[in-house]
């Protein structure tokens, strides 16, 4: 899709404002260069049910080689896998998820001179012409859901190599933000340059004057991030509380209890939650020989609720300060943060009410905190140096100058790419198991209550995924 746009705006280009079909080169264009318009019908497809859609989309944009078992995009990758987990069918899932670890292996190591030749070929077009570069939070929710996948298919020993790679990605969350984040500001501030040198005679244009400009259109938009902070030390509770749980539940020694222990800490202390001090408490009980971990007859009840909150595009009207006035349009589009309503405020078994362990609206909202100064450096330097490249055309040629223009307009997209499956919230509960092998577990929003058989004689763990408000939750038990 990316090649066929870029071929786009080479016709474009050469063939200026002609036309001698029924559809002109720049209405092909804008329609090639719509990502959101994919990412609208599989949310759309998924919010009606209709899995096998959402899958075929999902595939579809991923550019799965089957024969080969490679992918091109892990952003769709990731939306495939979640889409197998729900459908219970974990192998496929994982498969998809080491695709993506695959890929997301190659982005960290992705060297200095590919950057370049992306940021080159997002500098005339947007940055959705980049390749997807997962968050922290991706990061972390891939190694969270595989480790999950393999529970559920009783592979304990594969379970627990995940559950180690998603902890370490958790330690590396603080430096990352501490370290990286400002070696990605040095990098996009040299590229960003070496750009405007290429593009600009010296003291033609004046980025710093523009971007300050932006600063003041951006406060009258009342967009306020002040408030946006992260959990100490960039973690996810949720990660981490389920780390805990597998290791408790799983101990083969006392080292592994500890684990347990340090998970339940953090998260207890984070979250403040009941949940969590109370699984606490029956860890420290086994690591002092109270209790068992073979006697045990808890059951703790996990529900993923609601979509995660999501970006939008706006755009801005940008003064962009050159020394020519030969500019048909300056305008910059920038991400904004949409969140979703909840779909359920909690579940609910035996009078007891799930808490919330992770809320990945904050999750989600302190990263793009972080990375806001980059998103917004880069975008006013590509608005620069196309309207530098508008100018020049404009001074050779008034009709491709008009002709520059419509395409600076058409290309100036921003980049709204989201994990969409992933929940809203994380919320959990812990109850004994009375016996009887079954939980009746409702909520507020439910038509019905939901009725699910446990086993009676192990440690379960009921899985709770709300899709939407109109289906019926997904249920997985897991039996330890």
């Amino acid at each position: 899709m990316k090649k066929v746009a870029l071929l786009s705006l080479t016709t474009i280009l050469l063939a200026g404002c002609a036309s001698t079909s029924g559809e002109s080169p720049l209405t092909s264009l804008t329609n090639s260069l719509k990502p959101d318009s994919e990412i609208s019908k599989f949310d759309l497809t998924l919010a009606t049910g209709n899995l096998a859609e959402a899958e075929s989309i999902s595939l579809d944009e991923a550019d799965y080689d089957e024969e080969e078992n490679i992918l091109d995009d892990q952003f769709w990758g990731m939306q495939a896998a979640s889409i197998y987990r729900f459908k219970k069918d974990y192998e496929a899932s994982n498969q998809f998820f080491d695709l993506i670890e695959d890929v997301m292996y190659q982005e960290d190591t992705e060297g200095t001179l590919t950057n370049i030749s992306e940021t080159l070929t997002s500098s005339l077009t947007n940055d959705t012409f980049l390749d997807y570069e997962q968050s922290v939070y991706d990061s972390i929710m891939v190694n969270t859901y595989k480790a999950l996948n393999f529970t559920a298919m009783g592979d304990f020993q594969n379970a627990r190599v995940e559950w180690n790679r998603a902890d370490d990605r958790q330690r590396r969350a603080a430096d990352y933000f501490a370290k990286r984040i400002n070696e990605k500001r040095q990098q996009q501030q040299e590229e960003a340059e070496k750009e405007l040198e290429e593009n600009a005679d010296s003291g033609e244009i004046e980025v710093d004057q523009s971007l300050s400009k932006a600063e003041e259109l951006l406060a009258e938009q009342n967009i306020d991030m002040s408030d946006w902070a992260a959990y100490e030390g960039y973690i996810n509770p949720f990660s981490t509380f389920m780390h805990g749980l597998f290791f408790m539940l799983n101990a083969q020694d006392n080292s592994d209890l500890n684990k347990a222990i340090d998970s339940f800490k953090r998260v207890s202390e984070i979250t403040q939650t009941n949940v969590a001090s109370n699984t606490l408490s029956l860890a420290e009980d086994i690591l002092r020989g109270n209790k068992s971990v073979s006697n045990l007859s808890n059951v703790w009840v996990v529900f993923e609720n609601g979509e995660m909150a999501k970006k939008e595009e706006f755009r801005i009207d940008l003064p962009v300060f050159i020394a020519s006035e030969n500019v048909n349009y300056a305008g910059v589009a920038l991400p904004k943060i949409k969140e979703n309503t909840d779909y359920f405020s909690f579940l609910s078994v035996n009078g007891q009410r799930s808490e919330i362990v992770a809320d990945m609206d904050r999750i989600f909202k302190a990263e793009f905190k972080e990375e806001w100064p980059i998103i917004l450096t880069r975008e006013i330097t590509r608005s620069v140096i196309k309207t530098v490249v508008q100018k020049q055309v404009n001074d050779k040629n008034i009709w491709l100058g008009m002709a520059a223009g419509a395409l600076q307009a058409v290309t100036t997209q921003a980049d709204t790419r989201t994990w969409s499956t992933l929940p809203k919230n994380f919320q959990a509960l812990m109850l004994e198991n009375d016996g009887s092998g079954q939980l009746v577990i409702e909520s507020p929003g439910f038509a019905q209550a939901l009725t699910v058989d446990i086993d009676p004689t192990k440690k379960n763990i009921v899985y709770v995924k709300a899709i939407n408000q109109s289906l019926t939750p997904a249920v997985e038990v897991i039996s330890i």
